[in-house]
């Protein structure tokens, strides 16, 4: 009885702590498959594709002659990578043999996961049957680690990478997955420290030759090193990587990947490295890295110089990098730059402007010689040449006149400014009448101002047109007065895209005359004209039209031509045109030239506008013709000397330096036409339409089609 009860609790024990064990063990297995699921469902299906390591930056610009874009400027990163790309149908197949019998001898059998091998290495941890690490990781394995850079010592990682693994092979194929591993394995660094990644790379880097004529033993020598690449790279180590040579050729006769023969030629194989001596006296043609056949020149060019300020700045609204850092970054590799650049506009340029040839070379007091500054871009904001300073360029990333110095513009500010807030808002016309007369201003003095370059008010009357082409300044500050200060302020920086200082520039000289704070840069200057030759358009003008990140494969910029902000009407833009024109053309009806007369061009349309500055400091011209708007400026870079500065025309150097190729530019290209203008005579006295009664004349303008107002004098 008494043993029956021992046995009966010694029962109840032994099954109670069975269940509580088969309890436990329910747990655990449900906790771990709840685990698993998780980290299953939220575990990456890998793109493959994705790079590992950056290419070099590279800017390119279009070749007007072929229409290719050509690699101009080209950075590789610090860390001298180099990854080169191989595609296994090139290769010979022992190639991937060497790589599958070293790594991964069962890879076309497994599903990601080689099961053997991996408990195999979980065993060797706790019992070291083989007195070190033992790996068992599978080739989609490393390519998944060597992709997405997950090497965390932790089972979860290891976990991640199993189902990433496994999803890499339900994804793609076998030899996809190949090839893929073979274009990301690190294979240390060859003699001049270029980091290689990649089977070609490293063929090249190592043996100087394409992977696709790797020698059976050549590829065992490779397949070889990512075990460790550090020290079992031929360069680093030539005999320890010959030692594992053999360990891999031994690994392909077993698995019956090479034959007995071609094991004995490979193991009696005498690989030549690139930096051995015997390597270096062959006369067989050797491969080697970076061999492009390109070299930057030893300073950047005005228009590389442009592309890398303007990648920064893109670099900065999209990630709030500085300037320094985004330069950093493009060093750092991994970026395509495409320029708008014509060829054949920068030549032209850079060749007028190598020397003084059409500048004057007076220096003044500082002992500094005339400077000068040029853009051309098309209707589309598209800058097509530039240069910042006349002479040879002396380094790179230097002070830009074209987009760094700002100036005021004179008389260049009009059009943008008075003239055409006028036309716009329908408050003058071609023919409007004023006369050359100063305003009083609000001093105890009652200054009459502003004074004109003649020295001298004529108190005549005339139109629009006639104060616009001769650049009379008293008429421009009538129409500020009129209109005010700020409105007119507000037309010309947020219509026309002018930069001006908001502190200083809402004033009568800064609208009227150009005598702003600081004033804009050239390129923005010229840019603001662009509206008067498209039909009011604005497009920002850059010379970067794609930026590419070719390391993730997407696109950080692209302009699209197709965007663009309508600022004015196309009667106001029309207008303007014609207004510009006359500034320009010598064949005027009424016999007065223009101030940029000597500007005009025999084969194309010239719309242009001159400007100067107090004390013949600075002088521009900005001219428009059916292909280009273009912008020069004149003058010294700290001090100035009136003298030198009078005497030049800024029109007539605009016209040596880039007019003249315009002029030969063969294109079919027009300003555009407007169906909302009208071309009619006018009455010289009053201004308006004429009337069937005024007196006889030859003058026309042109009109918004509303603009009905017919002279009721005559």
């Amino acid at each position: 009885m008494k043993k029956n009860k021992i046995l009966s609790v010694f029962l109840t024990c032994f099954l109670t702590v069975l269940f509580v064990f088969a309890i436990c063990i329910s747990i655990v297995l449900s906790v771990s498959a709840v685990y698993f699921t998780k980290v299953m469902n939220t575990t990456e299906t890998i793109d493959i594709s994705v790079r590992t390591v950056k290419e070099p930056s590279r800017i390119l610009a279009l070749n007007s002659e072929n229409g290719t874009y050509e690699t101009v400027y080209k950075r590789y990163g610090d860390t001298s990578d180099i990854r080169l790309e191989a595609d296994l149908k090139d290769l010979p197949v022992y190639v991937g043999d060497a790589f599958i019998g070293v790594e991964d001898e069962r890879f076309y059998e497994h599903c990601g996961i080689d099961y053997k091998r991996t408990f195999a290495a979980l065993a060797n941890e706790f019992l070291n049957f083989y007195g070190s690490k033992h790996g068992g990781s599978t080739i989609t394995q490393q390519l998944v680690k060597n992709i997405t850079s997950d090497d965390e010592t932790s089972w979860e990682r290891k976990i991640r990478e199993i189902f990433r693994a496994m999803k890499v092979e339900r994804k793609y194929t076998k030899d996809e997955i190949l090839n893929s591993y073979l274009n990301t394995i690190y294979f240390g660094q060859n003699e001049d420290g270029s980091n290689l990644y990649g089977i070609e790379a490293a063929s090249i880097g190592y043996f100087g030759k394409h992977a696709s004529d790797l020698t059976i033993a050549e590829a065992a020598s490779l397949a070889a090193v990512p075990q460790n690449p550090y020290y079992e790279n031929p360069v680093s180590n030539y005999e320890l990587n010959q030692e594992r040579k053999e360990y891999v050729l031994t690994k392909m006769f077993q698995l019956g990947r090479i034959s007995f023969a071609e094991y004995e030629n490979a193991v009696s194989e005498n690989v030549l490295v690139t930096n051995m001596p015997e390597f270096k006296q062959r006369s067989i043609p050797c491969i080697k890295l970076n061999s492009e056949g390109f070299i930057n020149p030893e300073i950047n060019s005005w228009e590389v110089d442009t592309a890398l300020y303007e990648f920064s700045e893109c670099l900065n609204k999209k990630y709030g990098y500085s300037n320094q850092r985004a330069l950093d970054e493009f060093n750092s590799g991994g970026y395509n730059i495409y320029m708008t650049v014509n060829s054949s506009v920068q030549e032209e340029l850079e060749k007028n402007y190598a020397d003084y040839t059409f500048f004057p070379e007076e220096t003044n007091m500082e002992g500094e010689k005339i400077q000068s500054a040029f853009v051309v871009m098309d209707y589309y904001g598209q800058i097509l040449g530039i240069v910042g300073g006349i002479g040879e360029k002396n380094a790179s990333l230097c002070w830009n006149h074209a987009t760094m110095t700002h100036r005021q513009p004179g008389s260049t500010i009009k059009p943008l400014s008075t003239y055409g807030y006028g036309i716009e808002n329908n408050l003058i016309t071609w023919s409007s009448i004023f006369i050359d007369a100063p305003i009083s201003m609000n001093t105890s003095g009652n200054e009459q101002w502003p004074e004109n370059y003649s020295n001298y008010w004529s108190y005549k009357s005339n139109t629009v047109n006639y104060f616009l082409k001769k650049s009379i300044n008293t008429v421009p500050a009538q129409l500020c007065m009129s209109f005010g200060a700020e409105p007119v302020y507000k037309f010309a920086t947020e219509k026309m895209h002018l930069q001006l200082d908001p502190d200083y520039d809402i004033d009568y000289a800064p609208m009227s005359v150009g005598a702003t704070h600081q004033g804009p840069t050239l390129l923005n200057l010229t840019n603001s004209y662009l509206p008067f030759g498209n039909g009011g358009k604005y497009y920002e003008a850059h010379i970067i039209s794609k930026i590419e990140n070719t390391f993730n494969d997407t696109v950080i910029l692209e302009h699209d031509t197709t965007e663009f902000q309508r600022v004015i009407g196309e009667d106001t833009a029309y207008i303007m045109n014609k207004l510009l024109q006359n500034v320009v053309n010598p064949n005027q009806s009424d016999g007065e030239y223009g101030t940029g007369v000597t500007a005009y061009l025999t084969n194309k349309t010239v719309a242009g506008k001159t400007g100067t500055t107090q004390n013949w400091r600075d002088i521009d011209f900005i001219g428009l013709t059916e292909d280009f708007v273009s912008g020069i400026w004149i003058g010294y870079a700290n001090g100035e000397n009136p003298e030198a500065i009078q005497n030049t025309k800024s029109a007539t150097i605009w016209k040596n330096v880039f007019g003249n190729f315009a002029n030969n530019y063969k294109s079919n290209a027009e300003f555009p036409e407007c169906k909302y203008v009208k071309q009619c005579y006018y009455c010289k006295e009053t201004g308006m339409l004429a009337g069937i009664k005024c007196p006889i004349s030859d003058e026309v303008g042109y009109y918004k089609v509303g603009y009905n107002q017919v002279c009721d004098v005559h």
